[in-house]
């Protein structure tokens, strides 16, 4: 005896409201995704030949070895400080074995501050852009700027310096105010123009990494400083510190604004 055919069920489909992905726009997103996932490099040349050459190289070991041994970057900001601190205060002496003591020491400050900014960027691989010694991730709450705490590092070794020189019967107090100023103003207008360039990057220069490089040295940024610091009062006294200071510094501020000034009437 034939059975009856079973009586088909209705068939409830749920179609998306939103359309099908097509498969160019789905590769597009997944290029954005990994886009997102990969760390972005910072860019070849945006350090001085200083941070590259001379203090990069010491960097990568010593960086592996504070990172071995559980030193956050912070740690390592704060040594660098101290290291800072006690160049300032053989500075102060004035004698020629203090100022090549706080010499060697204000370049070891400088790698350190290298390390810190190394080990900061691989808690947080997310970051990109340059600083004083370029690539400085977001500080977390609660946490000093990396760019403060070099400010104080160099207000000290200045105050130290103008101290020493105090002491062996000079003014320097002149210069060293001078300096401060300088910076301070050199800095307030870098940071007025990069936010108003954020808007519209410039393209990205075809030069070599040297040429950049060498073109970042000639503006004086912190590198450049400190070993300018280091080899004029090692070799001489505070006063040739200041005074190239001084003019090196306002012969770059006075570039840096022509070439603003410049770039921005252009059409």
């Amino acid at each position: 005896m034939d059975q009856a055919p079973a009586r088909e069920r209705p068939v409830t489909l749920n179609v998306p409201d939103r359309p099908a992905i097509t498969r160019p726009d789905r590769e597009a997103a997944e290029a954005v995704d990994d886009d997102r996932a990969r760390p972005r490099r910072r860019p070849e040349g945006a350090e001085g030949l200083v941070a590259a050459y001379l203090a990069g190289p010491c960097t990568p070991p010593i960086a592996r070895w504070a990172a071995g041994r559980g030193l956050t970057a912070g740690a390592v900001s704060m040594i660098s400080l101290a290291f800072a601190v006690l160049a300032a205060v053989w500075f102060s002496g004035g004698a020629r074995a203090g100022l090549v003591t706080g010499a060697l020491l204000l370049y070891a400050s400088l790698v350190l501050g290298k390390v810190s900014a190394g080990l900061a960027r691989r808690a947080n691989p997310f970051t990109s852009g340059p600083a004083s010694c370029g690539g400085r991730p977001p500080t977390p709450p609660g946490k000093y700027h990396p760019a403060v705490l070099d400010r104080v590092k160099e207000f000290a070794v200045y105050a130290g310096l103008a101290a020493g020189t105090a002491a062996s019967g000079g003014n320097p107090w002149w210069p060293a105010t001078g300096a401060v100023a300088l910076l301070s103003v050199r800095h307030t207008v870098a940071a007025s123009y990069a936010a108003s360039r954020t808007a519209r990057r410039p393209p990205p220069s075809r030069r070599g990494a040297v040429v950049r490089r060498a073109a970042k040295s000639l503006r004086l940024p912190l590198g450049e400083r400190f070993a300018l610091i280091s080899l004029t009062a090692a070799f001489a006294d505070a006063r040739l510190t200041f005074a190239v200071l001084l003019a090196w510094g306002s012969a770059a501020t006075a570039c840096a604004l022509a070439g603003r000034v410049t770039r921005s009437i252009s059409p």
